[in-house]
């Protein structure tokens, strides 16, 4: 493939949307919840908001610009060529849906155990599966450790942590 091959082909811009995309949901999530401050805290938030939104919406449009020019396209990497990666993102995605689902049923100990192990099979394969329940349990055991043992946060409880409240 030479440079010229480069030039032609358009670029592929679906992962530059993901960090606008979380910005504009958190921008929208923010100013939800600034409603009990100060009226001055309340401004300068709307105004460092509609900022921010300003140069998404003109990011966007000159996205949209691009793709309609054909300098640009927004496809899944890999996914026509090779569906089982498609099927894998997929079910991360399936996964990550359901792990903020049911962390406050389940707590995040036991959540975390599960989504890791999950993870780990469906990123590689079952016969993976001792690697992929080692790796959980430390990780699901050292996040209940660091995370409500140590630095006492607030994180959802379930079985698992009043389980383990009344040990310690």
């Amino acid at each position: 493939m030479n440079a010229d091959d480069l030039k032609q082909r358009p670029k592929n811009v679906l992962p530059d949307l993901i960090i606008p995309f979380l910005a504009l949901a958190f921008t929208g999530y923010y100013l939800t919840t600034i409603t009990e401050v100060p009226w001055t805290s309340q401004a300068s938030a709307v105004t460092v908001s509609c900022l921010l939104i300003a140069t998404i919406v003109a990011y966007f449009i000159r996205t949209a610009y691009r793709i309609k020019r054909g300098s640009e396209v927004i496809a899944l990497p890999g996914s026509s060529r090779n569906p089982d990666v498609s099927l894998r993102r997929a079910g991360l995605l399936a996964l990550t849906i359901a792990y903020v689902a049911l962390i406050d049923s389940l707590g995040f100990t036991l959540t975390t155990l599960v989504f890791i192990f999950l993870g780990i099979i469906v990123l590689s394969s079952w016969s993976n599966w001792k690697a992929a329940a080692l790796v959980s349990v430390i990780c699901s055991v050292s996040g209940y450790v660091v995370f409500i043992y140590f630095f006492q946060t607030r994180f959802p409880r379930g079985p698992v942590e009043n389980a383990l409240q009344g040990l310690f």
